[in-house]
């Protein structure tokens, strides 16, 4: 999995970061003003979780929201769960901006401390959170993310 993690890395700079928060318990993160719906903690235990880290100026965020949709189709009969984390700014316009893109999951505000402790500086930022809650991906480009969720899937089938 980190083989992977590291060869579908968005920007490789960050590899050092991201590499040492590989395996271990994922970050807490600290969310408020839920839109679209709302994820619990016990919806995620013993799911496949993706977070999606999103800003609502960022274009390349607002392109990935159809491939993510896409995603939660495909994987969430699976036992996936996805969910964007809006941060970096400008978080008032998140339910609007979210709305137009068409987002079809929850997202939420995600606070300063949940972006520093998982040390985000690009967006969009996935982070891939295994039925343990054990953080086994992060950093990765939209196309890498099923590769991601399979070889997971794989390991931990449900």
């Amino acid at each position: 999995m980190a083989a992977l993690t590291r060869e579908g890395q968005w920007e490789p700079g960050q590899w050092p970061a991201f590499q040492a928060m590989l395996n271990r318990p994922a970050p807490k993160l600290e969310l408020s003003r839920w839109a679209l719906g709302k994820i619990t903690r016990a919806e995620k235990k013993h799911r496949i979780v993706v977070v999606d880290f999103w800003a609502t100026w960022c274009g390349p965020c607002i392109q990935a929201i159809p491939h993510n949709n896409r995603i939660l189709a495909s994987y969430r009969d699976r036992g996936v769960l996805l969910f964007g984390a809006c941060t970096g700014g400008r978080e008032e316009s998140m339910e609007a901006v979210a709305r137009a893109a068409g987002a079809a999951y929850p997202t939420a505000v995600a606070g300063p401390a949940t972006a520093a402790g998982w040390h985000l500086k690009f967006f969009p930022t996935y982070a891939v959170i295994d039925r343990r809650g054990v953080l086994r991906s992060i950093g990765i480009q939209p196309d890498y993310l099923p590769k991601i969720l399979d070889a997971l899937l794989a390991e931990q089938p449900g």
